[in-house]
Order: C-alpha cells, then structure tokens, then sequence
C-alpha cells in the first residue's frame, strides 16, 4: 500500500471542505429572492458587526512573528511617605553585618579577628537572642587550642543547639578536625 492514494484522499477532502466553507460564505451575502434594496440594506445592517474598540497597531519584530505595540498603563503615584529606615533597622543591619564579618574570620580561621570581632559582638549585642556568641566562642577555642575539652564543648553545643547557625562551623571546624 502506497502513501500516494491517502494524501491525495486528504487534500482532495481539505479543498472540498474548503470549497463547502467558501460557498457558505458567500450564500450569508447572496439577498433573498424578491427582497427589494432596502430590505437588502436592513438585512445587511443587522448582520454587520457592532461597534469595535480601536485595534492596536501591530509592530513587526521579525519577518516571521508579529507582536502587538499597546501603550503603557500610567504609573501609579509614588506614595507620600517612603518605608523610613528606622534605629531598628539599622541595628538589625549592624547584627547581620558584625555575623558576615565573624562567619569569614571563622572560615579563614583567623582566632585574633574571631575574638575581636566577637568582644565588639558582646558589648553592642549582649542579649543574643541567636545564641551566637557561645557557638564564636567555642570555634575559637577549637582553632586555638584543639584537644579532647574543646571537643567536648563543641560536641555539648552541637547536640543542644539543633536551631543554631553555627551547627555546621562547629561541626567542621571542632568535630571534623583530627
């Protein structure tokens, strides 16, 4: 069995339907028998269309895809008052960044910067609602004096800290370590 046959069945079947479609068409313009111009004009009028919004102007950006150009909707106003940056928002800054500055110290580990860093982290932050300075602190005894007590506070705070930021410093830089 060839293919032949069926594409021409095919497109013997998408002319004919095409024809029927065109036909169609043009029998909805075609005016009654016996209907005088006027009635004509009305039958036509009531088939048009009704009124359509403008439409709007297609942009080519290629030969082969069109897209539509509309005009932007308006800004909307700027609101009357900025979100104002307050004290509190500029000690939470000052937090993240004394956190950021002790986190490279511990990741080079440099123990003069970590305990530095950590004794100005005390006196502007001692109520440590992160639980922070302890975890600094015992990193720092482990890069400084690696042994079987700093092992075991490393180990003490890591069991018990599950929620801490510091877990996986610890883990690395106390528990890893030969």
């Amino acid at each position: 069995m060839t293919r032949k046959p069926l594409t021409f069945v095919g497109l013997a079947f998408v002319a004919a339907a095409a024809l029927w479609l065109l036909g169609l068409h043009r029998a909805a313009r075609v005016a009654e028998p016996g209907a005088t111009p006027s009635e004509q004009a009305e039958a036509d009028a009531a088939r048009a269309p009704g009124p359509t919004a403008p439409r709007a102007a297609v942009v080519l950006a290629s030969n082969v895809v069109p897209s539509v150009h509309m005009e932007p909707p308006p800004l909307a106003p700027e609101p009357p008052h900025p979100h104002p940056i307050t004290p509190q928002h500029e000690r939470i800054y000052r937090e993240n960044q004394l956190t950021f500055s002790l986190d490279g110290a511990v990741d080079v580990e440099d123990v003069a910067g970590i305990r530095r860093l950590l004794a100005n982290y005390r006196q502007e932050f001692p109520e440590d609602s992160l639980v922070l300075q302890q975890g600094y602190e015992i990193i720092a005894n482990c890069l400084e004096r690696p042994g079987a007590a700093t092992r075991d506070a490393a180990q003490q705070f890591y069991d018990t800290e599950l929620a801490s930021a510091l877990r996986r410093h610890v883990r690395r830089h106390c528990l890893e370590k030969p």
